[in-house]
């Protein structure tokens, strides 16, 4: 008789234990995600949905665009807030994601915090969903190198010329000057060519000039930041001497990072401008005019910020006798 007791008793205990774990788990925010397409191309843009639900009693601290969800960039997001009928609320944030790494991705849910009635701060648990990214690479392409990049971008000879203009203009200018001067005094002397403008002036001439064209307001926005990518570029190789125009944005992060020349604040500045312009180049996102022309003025800031700095002139100082 007590042995039966004693099984009812430790039955009983088991189902309260259970019953409290299941209650606990209850009083617990939920957290689900789920990924549309499943399947993307680099780069390509996908939507991540989550979606929360708590009692109300709970005090829940919900993430924004901010948040970190694994292997994702996050691009922007949208919420909603609303009460359900069973005495619990629900958020539904939609975000707009993107993946630069080749495979199979993880994105985690973001991070949750929530607190009871005791204050005490608690995360909930982060659900996982994978992506598979493919490359841009054709088939057979064994490495990026095989397509060389954005050297294969299609670009008309009339952007080389336009982005060059301020340059020949300036150049001819000096070349008919120094003729000029040299017939007056009767030199005949062999012409000598021009010296190059140092990257930083020709680059913000070449930005000047992209800025007057206003393409954006004419809904020209994949020519802007076709020029705006290639000006860019241009002014790393000439600064820098790396291999710009022949490199992707990831690997020009690479280079940059690798190549100890280049600032980390100037590199993280420049990728972030040139992988909107690859976003606008190749995927079919289009930012806003005013986005679009802040981005000339992001880039003036790159080269204001990076141009060689005038050494001090060295004063020699006079010992008295």
């Amino acid at each position: 008789m007590r042995r039966r007791s004693l099984r009812w008793l430790l039955a009983g205990l088991m189902m309260a234990a259970v019953w409290r774990l299941a209650a606990a788990k209850d009083a617990e925010p939920a957290v689900s995600i789920s990924v549309e397409p499943r399947e993307v191309t680099v780069g390509d843009i996908l939507t991540a949905t989550v979606e929360i639900t708590w009692p109300m009693e709970l005090t829940v601290d919900l993430p924004g665009d901010d948040a970190e969800m694994g292997d994702a960039e996050i691009r922007s997001s949208t919420q909603t807030v609303e009460d359900l009928p069973d005495g619990r609320r629900r958020a539904m944030i939609e975000y707009t994601l993107v993946l630069w790494e080749v495979g199979e991705r993880t994105l985690k849910a973001p991070p949750v915090t929530w607190r009871s009635g005791d204050g005490k701060p608690h995360q909930a648990e982060r659900p996982e969903a994978t992506v598979t990214v493919r490359s841009v690479l054709p088939e057979g392409a064994s490495d990026i190198r095989d397509i060389r990049g954005p050297k294969e971008i299609p670009l008309r000879p009339v952007h080389y010329l336009l982005a060059a203009l301020p340059l020949l203009l300036l150049t001819g200018a000096i070349a008919g000057a120094v003729l000029l001067l040299r017939r007056r005094k009767g030199e005949e002397e062999p012409e000598e060519a021009a010296p190059p403008l140092p990257p930083a002036q020709e680059a913000l001439l070449a930005l000047d000039e992209l800025d007057r064209e206003n393409l954006p307001a004419a809904g020209e926005v994949k020519e802007h930041y076709v020029r705006l990518s290639w000006i860019l570029r241009h002014y790393v190789e000439r600064r820098w001497g790396i291999q710009a125009l022949e490199e992707t944005t990831g690997m020009l992060a690479d280079s940059m990072r690798g190549s100890g020349q280049v600032d980390e604040e100037p590199a993280a500045h420049i990728v972030e401008v040139l992988r909107r312009a690859d976003l606008a180049k190749f995927a079919k996102h289009r930012p806003a005019a005013e986005v679009a022309r802040e981005d000339v003025e992001r880039a003036r800031g790159i080269v204001r910020d990076t141009r060689p700095r005038p050494e001090p002139e060295r004063v020699e100082a006079v010992g008295g006798g």
